[in-house]
């Protein structure tokens, strides 16, 4: 077995010239008989571990790793080298769920590149406390440890606050549906509906099975509970998940959405989550574990939120994601949930912690746990993410230095054909706005291809088309970065008008005298527009910018740049920017 030996971290953010030693594994002999090795069940996986009280960590090998599914990795990576010169390393954590005899637990545990499955110190004071019996008798120690790590500092630190978390709010992580204790979902009906029956629907032979299985699945926690009579039911549709795993969703398009009031609580803009993060050097990312059906349903919205299924009448006890009232009710829900806590921001079921320190993450860590555990609610622990240099949120990559697109993201785009007809086209140009806010002078882009977009206008995809198309793919697939919104440093606005549209461009200018982009955007120009002379263009430019960005530009000092000189001779002499423009944008905010 190899030797572990000195270990550097990837930590590039925090000084860390004070080393942490501290045995990884100490094994008794060379020879281990049976009595030191034990077969245990790491998420649903049965994995034979070595194990050793004089060990301060529990790990899995890479290998046992990927067999058990590769779960979703959190912390540092390190890198090290053994005594006989061969690299290896420690490629993170994640929180398993543990089953020893009749203990099952959630437990911190750490994947090395070494074959080694190490039953450590931790995990049996956490086993043997639940069972209340020992499961190691007795080891001896040897005069030398077989493996030993050097970790930095700032490394040391995160793992132990992960622990800690894994240990105090175990409750958090443990299998199963949370159960909010702090509101029941209400579904308010419009007067006068009558009740909507819907039959059940054949399901295809090669799902049943992987249905039948969900079903069973959301029985077993509560989420549904078979009735024999109902005036309500809605169908039920087979979704296959990017993980492979089918999805029961609910399919209340057929009657029950059109009966009930939707809820226009408001969702985040991912723009203003933006604004509020400058500064962040340390990211944590959350998910709630069957988000939705973690809230219960009162009893006369249970009776209407019925499923019609080929196993037979389920009355739903939890809140679907199929109600079009349950994007705002969830979103109410977590705006109260993350309340009060700074750093904390939740789109839906997406939570996401920012902080400029280790220990101010800590902090806040604490925090939305001890509210996420007294509130009933469940973590889902493959897709969290801990102390992270930068992470994934709403389809952007967000870090220390800026906000950029998902690489991911930007591959599916450049892959996609043109489209085919104007549902497609529509399909695409959803795409291309949410991330036009990357892409300088995107109306010049848009222009031939809203052509297409209107009613009178036949379709025909000509060259003009075809450029934009292309140019549009490839600008989005370059290298796009955005800083983050500082309301100390100098704020630039620029705008410019074209035949199609208007665009324009909110900068910070730093200290050293570097611009900075934080956004772009634009707008196409409808036909009255078009007729504008071109100084009437440059002015609607300015206008739209300065509403554009008016949360960013409100009540501070900026810089309005435009590179057309006879609107500086009109603009010099006023203070307003409404002068002369369209009576619509007269009444819009400009400052």
């Amino acid at each position: 077995m190899a030797l572990l030996s000195k270990v550097k971290t990837w930590w590039e953010n925090h000084e860390c010239n004070v080393k942490n030693s501290f045995d990884i594994l100490h094994v008794s002999m060379s020879v281990k008989p049976k009595w030191l090795t034990k077969k245990v069940l790491v998420n649903g996986s049965e994995v034979e571990f070595i194990l050793d009280s004089g060990a301060q960590i529990s790990c899995i090998s890479e290998m046992t790793w990927k067999n058990i599914g590769s779960p979703k990795l959190t912390g540092v990576p390190c890198k090290g080298r053994s005594f006989t010169g061969n690299e290896f390393s420690m490629l993170g954590s994640f929180m398993a769920s543990v089953e020893v005899d009749e203990s099952k637990q959630v437990l911190v545990t750490h994947v090395t590149s070494e074959k080694l499955n190490l039953f450590g110190l931790p995990w049996i004071i956490e086993v043997e406390n639940k069972l209340g019996y020992p499961i190691v008798s007795s080891i001896k120690k040897s005069e030398e440890p077989i493996k030993v790590l050097e970790i930095e500092k700032a490394q040391s630190k995160i793992s132990e606050i992960v622990n800690k978390l894994a240990v105090q709010f175990k409750k958090v992580f443990e299998p199963g549906l949370g159960h909010c204790t702090k509101m029941k979902a209400h579904l308010y009906m419009k007067p006068g509906v009558s009740p909507v029956f819907v039959r059940a629907r054949p399901v295809p032979i090669g799902v049943k099975d992987a249905i039948e299985k969900e079903l069973s699945r959301l029985s077993e926690i509560g989420a549904i509970k078979p009735i024999e009579f109902a005036n309500w039911a809605a169908p039920i549709l087979a979704i296959k998940k990017a993980n492979g795993k089918t999805r029961v969703c609910m399919d209340y398009s057929t009657g029950l959405n059109n009966a009930i009031e939707l809820d226009r609580y408001p969702l985040p803009k991912p723009s203003e989550i933006w604004a509020e993060i400058h500064g962040s050097k340390v990211f944590s990312q959350l998910d709630l574990r069957d988000a939705y059906l973690q809230i219960e349903l009162d009893e006369q919205s249970k009776k209407v939120a019925c499923i019609n299924t080929h196993k037979g009448l389920f009355e739903v006890q939890r809140l679907p994601s199929g109600v079009k009232s349950a994007p705002g009710i969830f979103q109410r829900l977590m705006d109260k949930l993350i309340s009060g806590i700074p750093g904390v921001f939740a789109y839906l079921d997406d939570l996401i912690i920012v902080s400029k320190n280790i220990e101010d993450h800590k902090v806040q860590l604490f925090e939305i746990f001890d509210r996420i555990e007294k509130w009933g609610l469940k973590i889902q622990l493959e897709k969290c993410n801990f102390f992270k240099e930068k992470l994934k949120f709403l389809g952007h990559i967000v870090s220390k230095s800026g906000i950029e697109p998902d690489p991911e993201k930007k591959k599916k785009i450049s892959e996609l054909t043109r489209p085919r007809d104007v549902k497609e086209l529509k399909s695409f140009m959803g795409t291309i706005n949410y991330y036009g806010r990357f892409v300088s002078e995107m109306h010049k882009y848009r222009g031939p291809l809203d052509k297409l977009l209107k009613k009178e206008v036949k379709w025909e995809w000509g060259q003009d088309q075809e450029k934009a198309f292309q140019s549009v793919k490839k600008v989005l697939n370059s290298d796009l970065m955005l800083t983050h919104f500082d309301p100390e440093l100098e704020i630039i606005v620029t705008a410019d008008a074209s035949n199609y549209g208007v665009g324009a461009v909110i900068s910070h200018k730093f200290p050293n005298g570097k611009e900075k982009v934080i956004e772009y955007a634009s707008k196409s120009l409808n036909d009255a527009e078009k007729n504008y002379s071109q100084i009437e263009k440059e002015g609607l430019a300015l206008v739209f910018a300065v509403q554009k960005f008016h949360k960013m530009l409100f009540g501070r000092k900026f810089i309005l740049r435009t590179d057309h000189k006879p609107l500086l001779a009109i603009f010099g002499k006023i203070k307003a920017l409404k002068c002369f423009l369209h009576q619509d944008y007269k009444d819009g905010h400009c400052y």
